[in-house]
């Protein structure tokens, strides 16, 4: 593989290469964006973590001409990681609720900032009208997204890096000897930028992250793990009544209600504990006890078998996947 710049050829370098050829400014010396331009990088912290720490995207809050004012812009932390045991790249932010990994392709080394891009610039725009049209993140969607614990780079690069910074260069086209432009770049590489399982989620066909994704299913699930409570209390009060007006003349309901008790009762404490898990992205077991739940209860089940379902494809939807593996790695 051909170097990205000077003479270093790691996937680091390659992603900051894509990233000036797809058309974003350095910010690490200034931190603001020219109003022209659709983003920038901030290469600040890449010398003092190694890049364990990455280098922040920062994107203007803007769709269509129209600014969100509230935002003003969105940072995107992007992080070397392991992809399916290979080396790809973490883009995490908890300003607009995204969590998303993206492959290293050695053969197409710029093509991952080229996913990075059109990802990113879909989804911002979703996401700011979805905000103009009076959409938030509450603080817990905020602070649900995972941190991710981002793999070096190697320390000639970081070196390079600093030393470039305190020199106070500005990082261009120029490091590889060449001024491109950002419909030059994007014209010059053709294949597909999105593929499935590589990409963010667009509001356009759905909520905005992977969390948004199962706040709904989550709500619903919710809901059914209270009123299978609610029945199991109903059945240990309905024992009590029994054994107070009948007393052991009709142990077959006394032993059906307290069948009832241990199976919702206990289902319920273990559907509770899976639902905190399929929140947090987490567990293998528990979540699916909890997404099977509602339907083992008595007579709402009818109701419980479709919200299982739904919760149950939400939870193999490729977005929430590559969100459960990020969370299981840095577990």
């Amino acid at each position: 593989m051909s170097p990205a710049f000077a003479h270093f050829d790691e996937p680091l370098a390659w992603l900051i290469r894509g990233l000036i050829q797809y058309g974003y400014v350095d910010l690490s010396l200034n931190k603001v964006p020219p109003a022209s331009a659709l983003g920038g990088f901030d290469l600040s912290f890449i010398p003092a973590s190694q890049a364990k720490s990455g280098l922040v995207l920062r994107v203007p809050a803007v769709a269509g001409g129209q600014r969100c004012h509230e935002d003003d812009t969105y940072g995107f932390e992007i992080t070397l990681t392991q992809v399916d045991g290979a080396q790809g790249f973490a883009v995490r932010s908890e300003s607009c609720n995204y969590l998303q990994e993206f492959n290293f392709d050695q053969n197409n080394p710029v093509h991952a900032a080229g996913y990075i891009y059109q990802s990113i610039s879909e989804y911002v725009t979703e996401f700011v009208r979805w905000r103009l049209g009076g959409g938030s993140l509450s603080w817990a969607q905020r602070q649900g997204v995972p941190e991710v614990k981002g793999d070096p780079c190697s320390a000639s690069l970081s070196s390079w890096v600093g030393q470039q910074l305190a020199l106070r260069r500005n990082f261009d086209a120029t490091l590889w000897g060449q001024a491109t432009v950002a419909q030059a770049a994007a014209a010059a590489f053709g294949a597909p930028m999105v593929t499935v399982g590589n990409a963010g989620h667009s509001l356009s066909t759905g909520p905005p992250s992977a969390n948004m994704m199962l706040k709904a299913p989550a709500r619903a699930l919710s809901v059914m793990i209270y009123l299978g409570g609610i029945v199991a209390v109903s059945a240990l009060f309905n024992i009590v009544l029994t054994l107070a007006l009948f007393g052991a003349s009709r142990m077959f309901a006394v032993v059906t209600n307290i069948l009832v008790v241990i199976g919702l009762g206990g289902g319920s404490v273990l559907a509770w504990l899976g639902l905190r898990e399929y929140r947090a992205f987490k567990g293998k077991i528990l979540p699916w006890v909890a997404i099977v739940f509602p339907t083992f209860i008595p007579i709402l089940c009818l109701g419980g078998l479709p919200i299982s379902i739904w919760a149950g494809l939400h939870w193999l939807k490729p977005e929430v996947v590559a969100r459960r593996r990020l969370t299981q790695n840095q577990g």
